[in-house]
């Protein structure tokens, strides 16, 4: 009778893990095979320099896109091409100057280690006394292994409109990120505004 009892509880648990695995594959987006066109770089790499505004600064770029919700805030007066992305991209090389391109995976490594509530922790948990300059020097090494990452592109059906969305992330309180609606003039692509919910962590 154990016998079969822990049997049936080894088994649930094995169910429950293949169908945990399972779902997380099933939700993850495929990338796509095929290369970011020349307006897709030109749309990402106005948003960089809207986001840089002439930082002298290194920025750590996610080498992957990521799926782009759309807000109905931000579709307002636009048509678009299509609501949802199916599959996701990557950068084969770094989109703007001052940009590094890193694998995400990698960097969300460094982001755990230099999270300045480590150092917060530290102070709570064992009463460490911490400076000023501690802080401000966490702080700064959080935002330089930060990771930004861009979503994929939403066009309206002329491709005259883009919206795209970014994320910064440097720690488990340390973040923000924004919907960004941009303007086609002739070739040049430029932020004509925020549309979704700024965020910030």
């Amino acid at each position: 009778m154990r016998i079969t009892a822990t049997l049936a509880l080894v088994l649930v648990f094995v169910l429950a893990v293949f169908c945990a695995v399972a779902q997380e594959k099933s939700t993850k987006p495929a990338v796509g095979t095929d290369t970011l066109t020349d307006e897709q770089l030109a749309v990402y790499r106005a948003v960089l320099r809207h986001y840089m505004k002439g930082s002298r600064g290194k920025l750590n770029l996610s080498s992957e896109t990521y799926p782009m919700k759309l807000d109905k805030d931000c579709a307002k007066g636009i048509k678009p091409e299509q609501t949802e992305n199916e599959v996701v991209h990557t950068f084969t090389a770094a989109a703007a100057p001052n940009v590094i391109l890193v694998d995400p995976k990698q960097q969300k490594t460094k982001i755990e280690q230099n999270d300045p509530q480590n150092l917060m922790k530290k102070a709570i948990d064992e009463g460490a006394k911490i400076s000023e300059r501690q802080i401000d020097e966490s702080v700064e090494l959080a935002f330089s292994t930060g990771l930004f990452s861009l979503s994929e592109i939403i066009f309206d059906k002329g491709h005259h409109h883009a919206i795209v969305s970014y994320s910064f992330h440097c720690g488990m309180l340390c973040g923000h990120g924004d919907d960004l609606v941009l303007i086609r003039t002739g070739s040049t692509w430029k932020v004509k505004g925020s549309c979704g919910p700024i965020w910030v962590s």
